[in-house]
């Protein structure tokens, strides 16, 4: 993943005339929400970005959510986007803070099956592991209750356990015909690798995927269901165990849990229409929120019968019934947004059949000199291009990029209160608005022309919470390199945009990303609006660009301001604003450097 930040090549591609053509892709959060019986959830940690190579100023230009440790360094992968601990500490998935509903599972009084047994027992840890071994099921039960409240409450407890090899005998229990006996054994299990990792990947030693995905075939328990799917997200936010998740857990979770749940049915399929309880659902969105930030995973689940239009059904008919804050469509949109990244590149769409069509085109009637500077013009514009027609029914992967699927993310975006949902629609749309190909425009201009959505974008840029800001800000700089947006967007997100970059404090740990994309933004739509700064830049702004210029602190920042300044200076009538704050030629090569000027040539 380390090479997903690179621009595409350009050869063949159209590109969007003046201004600047940087783009973003979000960067995945982690869904580490690894849920407990009963916890309060807590935000996301973030990791740091690897910039794009080639390109000192450019962020990635695309969004995704994947599973971080909570230790900060340098991630594996190139994005954002797509949480959590025991007892008061994080167990769930979003980016940011999550309201108490949102908190895993039981009671108290539910999670301790068998507690005034335990509590008059005297039960300890080795003994309640010589009890998993009994021939008694009620002793099997017994200890394995005792080793789940206890592992709640205790950590140290987790490790004593591993010591004692009591792994081994809870994975066996599983195969139990004892419908208590397995749902104990599950519920120990999930308490036991709850943040971690050594008993994570012991679990996975002694086959614990392999069985708890057999019992999870074979149970009809809905606590089971409950303990088994929590087990299950639970393992699925260390990168080492989702490979054989994805490959195990998958089918069953999408086939036995997905798909029904959400009503959805092709009209062939044989799934039963059971029910599912909605905490299983969640759970099994939770896990496969993490298993969609791996790179084999996200094409497999891309590939998988039934799953996204699983997904989007549950989401569409959340929307259209108001229950745009449920819980699970914040799981859903999170896994639709990881599966969107890098969508152009790794799927092949509609949009790359027009775009090999168009390039063959060019080749052709280069090769004969028919190309007129007319014909070359129109190539350079996007949006002169037809578009290819969509699917009236669209399945699988093609949903990604579907246009209900687009005034799904948007309708989602304008009900919804959630942060972490805001940030998943736009981070969707942000990858599809991320590439240099004709998917870019053709997606910006359906976002924006069609759907009429930059009112929802630009209220983004309204919210307390950073990571939304950011989505957004990225979200309109893909979009701003598209000349056939820029007069739409200069009269519904400039205002917003440059209120931004006077008012953005630059306090926040997206500062830097916040303000690189606002400035792109401003500097692609002055390209062919230039009368827009007179009409809305302020002293304060300019002041602002040009601090920001000489911050040593935000290298991409001060890059984007540079860039931003030597435009505005190229322009003979925007010369006077930079003047009205003692701005001058000889200051202007001091910011951008002598060289970065001299490459410069006037866009207006």
């Amino acid at each position: 993943m380390e090479s997903w930040g690179r621009h595409l090549p350009r050869a063949g591609c159209p590109t969007a005339g003046a201004g600047s053509d940087i783009c973003f892709l979000q960067k995945i959060k982690a869904s580490r929400s690894e849920p407990d019986l009963y916890c309060d959830p807590r935000g996301t940690l973030r990791k740091g970005v690897p910039s794009s190579k080639g390109h000192k100023a450019t962020q990635s230009r695309y969004s995704f959510y994947s599973t971080c440790s909570g230790q900060k360094g340098a991630k594996k992968c190139v994005a954002r986007p797509p949480s959590c601990t025991s007892k008061q500490e994080p167990v769930y998935i979003p980016p940011m803070s999550c309201s108490k509903d949102m908190s895993f599972g039981h009671s108290r009084a539910s999670s301790k099956i068998c507690s005034e047994d335990i509590e008059c027992s005297g039960l300890t840890i080795p003994k309640a592991v010589q009890y998993l071994s009994s021939q008694d099921e009620k002793y099997q039960a017994i200890g394995a209750y005792y080793i789940q409240h206890t592992c709640f409450q205790d950590e140290s407890a987790k490790q004593q356990v591993y010591q004692l090899g009591g792994i081994c005998k809870l994975v066996d229990l599983l195969r139990s015909p004892n419908q208590n006996v397995q749902q104990a054994a599950a519920g120990a299990l999930r308490n036991l690798v709850f943040r971690s990792a050594t008993n994570k990947l012991e679990t996975r030693r002694q086959g614990g995927i392999r069985e708890a995905v057999s019992l999870l075939k074979r149970t009809g328990n809905a606590e089971i269901q409950k303990q088994l799917t929590g087990l299950l997200w639970n393992l699925s936010s260390t990168d080492e165990l989702k490979e054989e998740l994805i490959a195990d857990a998958l089918p069953v979770l999408t086939d036995r849990v997905i798909v029904p749940f959400s009503g959805w049915c092709d009209g062939n399929s044989n799934v039963s229409r059971e029910v599912v309880d909605p905490e299983v659902f969640f759970n099994a969105t939770g896990c496969l929120r993490n298993l969609s930030s791996a790179d084999a995973g996200r094409q497999t689940m891309r590939n998988y019968t039934g799953l996204i239009d699983a997904l989007m059904a549950y989401v569409q008919s959340c929307v259209a019934a108001s229950r745009c804050d449920d819980k699970s469509v914040e799981n859903c949109m999170c896994i639709l947004h990881n599966l969107s990244y890098r969508l152009d590149a790794e799927v092949p769409t509609r949009y790359r059949q027009l775009e090999y069509h168009t390039r063959n085109a060019h080749t052709e009637k280069s090769s004969t000199s028919c190309f007129s500077n007319k014909s070359d013009k129109m190539m350079n514009n996007n949006y002169d291009f037809p578009l290819p027609e969509e699917e009236i029914n669209p399945k699988g992967s093609s949903w990604l990029y579907h246009s209900d699927a687009v005034r799904t993310y948007l309708n989602l975006m304008g009900k919804s209160k959630k942060d972490a949902t805001l940030e998943a629609c736009a981070g969707a749309l942000q990858n599809l608005t991320a590439s240099k190909g004709l998917m870019s425009s053709g997606m910006s201009q359906l976002i924006g022309l069609k759907e009429k959505g930059l009112p929802h974008i630009a209220r983004l840029l309204q919210s307390g919470n950073s990571d939304v800001v950011r989505s957004g800000a990225s979200l309109l700089s893909n979009m701003s390199r598209h000349p056939a947006l820029h007069r739409v967007m200069g009269n519904q997100v400039f205002p917003e945009v440059t209120r931004l970059l006077t008012s953005h404090t630059g306090n926040t740990s997206n500062s830097e990303d916040i303000l690189s994309s606002v400035c792109y933004t401003v500097r692609n739509l002055l390209a062919s609006q230039p009368q827009l700064a007179k009409q809305y830049f302020s002293s304060s702004m300019v002041n602002n660009v040009v601090n920001l210029c000489r911050s040593s602190s935000s290298p991409k920042a001060a890059e984007a301001a540079r860039l931003l300044l030597s435009d505005l200076w190229s322009s003979k009538e925007l010369q006077a604003i930079l003047r009205q704050q003692g701005f001058d030629r000889n200051m202007l090569g001091a910011l951008a450097g002598a060289n970065s000027l001299r490459n410069f040539t006037s866009r207006f």
